[in-house]
């Protein structure tokens, strides 16, 4: 209770006063790390969140990776972070220091691991996702050098001491169903049982199973489809599994879906629902209360309110990610560990924008914020 008090009390002060912004900032204490990447660097970028929401870089904040780091992701033990390296066709891996934030490359050696054994098997990779045992990482990648090969995802087992990456057999496994190979994001389910990716101009969702030994297959009846002339970009899923969201950039909606036992995906009643401009990319906050998307056209965030997978905008929305007349383009977005921040990377400005959350779920931007970066920052994660 006490815990809850202080960051209720901290929040109204970010919100209404202003009086944390500025040098005062800089004395508050450290709440976790955050980590981005993005265009114009082939590194991982280290930040410090402090307990009033700001982003500052840590003392040593450069962790070098191979061209071009497109994505992040998380190991559940929270010790190793995973980015793709689209250019270079590897996945890196890095070890995490909870005391000072600074990541160290994996194994003996800073050599990333190819996510197949040749270009002509699969090349470009554009997400990369852990299952929720930790045994598995698995990247999503865009095609091949020949272009009769589809999409594929490949799958690496994990050594659970040090984090190294072991390709599985059968690995990289096609998209079977997929007719347009497009795909643009990819999630692991909560429950640790499923993989869903968007399509791109497709319009659709794939869903795959995750077997006992990493295999994946895709579900009967994917891809599953959105609406018509969609085109999907991000995904969400609430942190019970049951329920999806996709970003529809083309139709300026969010579709939401129930997630069967099986994987499979059922619209919600009433989707899609109204976003921004552009939305491409949406986040669930931990309470699966409330949900956000980044409206790339109209830069700025929507804000819904959940109710058995229907959204309602709340009041306010949509919240404008800068006060500027520039375009910042929000390309991602994520809440923080406390619930208490969102945060967005705006790759139009190379800035990072912080709002505190209310308890009804709708937002302000702290003091300070946006917080410029020396990247075009793409995709933003925060852990402890």
């Amino acid at each position: 209770m006490k815990a809850f008090i202080t960051i209720t009390l901290m929040l109204a002060m970010v919100l209404l006063s202003g009086c944390l912004g500025g040098k005062n900032s800089s004395l508050a204490p450290t709440l976790a790390f955050a980590y981005a990447v993005g265009e114009g660097d082939n590194s991982i970028r280290g930040f410090n969140q402090t307990s009033v929401g700001d982003v500052q870089s840590m003392s040593v904040s450069i962790f070098n990776t191979n061209p071009r780091p497109s994505s992040l992701a998380l190991h559940p033990s929270t010790n190793f972070i995973y980015t793709a390296n689209v250019t270079a066709n590897t996945v890196s891996g890095f070890n995490v220091d909870h005391t000072t934030g600074i990541l160290t490359p994996i194994g003996t050696a800073q050599i990333p691991t190819p996510v197949c054994a040749s270009l002509s098997v699969c090349s470009n990779p554009i997400g990369v996702a852990v299952d929720k045992s930790g045994n598995f990482l698995f990247s999503l990648n865009q095609g091949s050098a020949v272009p009769a090969v589809p999409a594929s995802i490949s799958v690496f087992s994990i050594d659970p001491n040090r984090g190294l990456l072991t390709p599985i057999a059968g690995s990289p496994f096609p998209f079977a169903s997929l007719v347009a190979p497009n795909p643009q994001f990819l999630i692991a389910s909560p429950t640790g049982e499923f993989l869903y990716v968007s399509n791109g101009a497709s319009g659709t969702v794939s869903a795959f199973s995750i077997g006992g030994n990493g295999v994946v297959t895709e579900l009967a009846g994917s891809p599953f489809a959105t609406e018509a002339g969609a085109t999907v970009a991000g995904l969400a899923i609430d942190p019970k599994g049951q329920l999806l969201y996709a970003a529809d950039s083309t139709n300026n909606t969010i579709a939401a879906f129930n997630v069967a036992a099986s994987g499979a995906l059922g619209p919600v009643p009433g989707s899609p629902f109204a976003a921004g401009t552009t939305p491409v990319a949406v986040a669930v906050d931990t309470t699966s209360g409330f949900l956000y998307s980044a409206n790339q056209g109209s830069n700025d965030v929507s804000a819904y309110s959940i109710s058995s997978g229907a959204l309602t905008q709340l009041s306010g929305s949509p919240f404008a990610v800068e006060q500027t007349v520039a375009a910042p383009q929000p390309a991602f977005l994520t809440v923080d560990l406390t619930n208490t921040f969102l945060y967005v990377c705006n790759p139009g400005t190379s800035s990072i924008s912080v709002f505190g959350r209310a308890k009804d779920g709708t937002l302000g931007l702290i003091q300070d914020s946006p917080f410029a970066q020396a990247i075009k920052p793409q995709w933003i994660l925060i852990t402890k």
